[in-house]
């Protein structure tokens, strides 16, 4: 499983924790910040942002948002402890005095398509195109939180829920040029997927998925010219759902630039594929 690690996150655009936290205990308007802990191995790309949203109860009225936009986009400092902050004043979550009863929903990466906090885009594709160069793809991490106070930072845990980590470790011995790697169930009869699209619902924790986009494999493809092995091991990580009793147990094809193909049972159908975790598996 992966580890955790605490950082701070802070909606108001501080870079500073001491000179942005709430502090207060007599205010109008509060800009919210958040404590969060995060998955130790989990990479955040400057490039890439927080959604958020706050909920709460107003002059009498339930489910108030305390942003004006849908959802908040924020960026992230780049380094450990980690700040997250609003993007505008329209990204930024707002507490009014006399307000009570918060609820907070957050995500990683954000999806500039996402309008609502309870339908959070979630990509993992069957096909991937592989680049040495380029950073893998983040799986997507969630957190809730429901507190009565926003004086203090909020506390938020955040979860990968919907996939895990596969990492294949190829043998430079495997073959010279590699066109590609694919995984799949050793037996079609399996009902599950590797492969999806779909939605998480973070206010109901419920993973709606698209039935049309499922797939039962996933494949790595390495380019027209395919990939020149180096001396060691070649490293293949990608995300895939989570995954129980594998009809088959889990077979991976490696194909070289020819067209030959080398089959290997890398799990056998016992193995379950949990949620939030990362597996690896070296070829020998």
């Amino acid at each position: 499983m992966w580890l955790f690690c605490t950082g701070l996150l802070v909606l108001d655009g501080c870079m500073n924790y001491d000179d942005c936290g709430n502090t207060s205990l007599d205010y109008e308007t509060l800009n919210v910040s958040f404590k969060a802990t995060l998955p130790l191995q989990y990479t955040l790309r400057d490039d890439m942002y927080f959604g958020a949203s706050g909920l709460c109860t107003r002059d009498g009225q339930a489910d108030v948002k305390m942003s004006s936009a849908a959802v908040s986009k924020m960026g992230h400092t780049s380094s450990s402890p980690f700040y997250f902050f609003s993007q505008t004043d329209e990204d930024a979550i707002v507490g009014v005095k006399g307000d009570h009863n918060y609820r907070f929903y957050a995500y990683y990466p954000y999806d500039p398509t996402c309008t609502s906090i309870s339908a959070v885009p979630v990509n993992i594709p069957s096909k991937i195109t592989f680049d040495e160069d380029a950073p893998a793809l983040s799986p997507l991490i969630v957190a809730s939180s429901t507190v009565t106070s926003i004086i203090a930072p909020v506390a938020m845990q955040f979860k990968a829920p919907a996939s895990c980590q596969l990492t294949l470790l190829i043998p430079e011995t495997a073959c010279e040029v590699i066109k590609s790697v694919r995984i799949y169930a050793g037996n079609n009869s399996w009902k599950g997927r590797f492969a999806f699209n779909g939605t998480y619902d973070i206010v109901n924790n419920e993973l709606r998925e698209d039935e049309s986009s499922q797939s039962k494999s996933i494949t790595v493809d390495f380019g027209p010219s395919g990939y020149t092995m180096k001396p060691g091991y070649l490293r293949v990580s990608f995300l895939m759902g989570e995954a129980k009793y594998v009809t088959g147990g889990v077979k991976m094809e490696i194909m070289d630039i020819n067209g030959v193909k080398t089959v290997k049972e890398i799990y056998n159908a016992r193995q379950t594929f949990d949620a939030g975790s990362s597996y690896v598996y070296t070829m020998r």
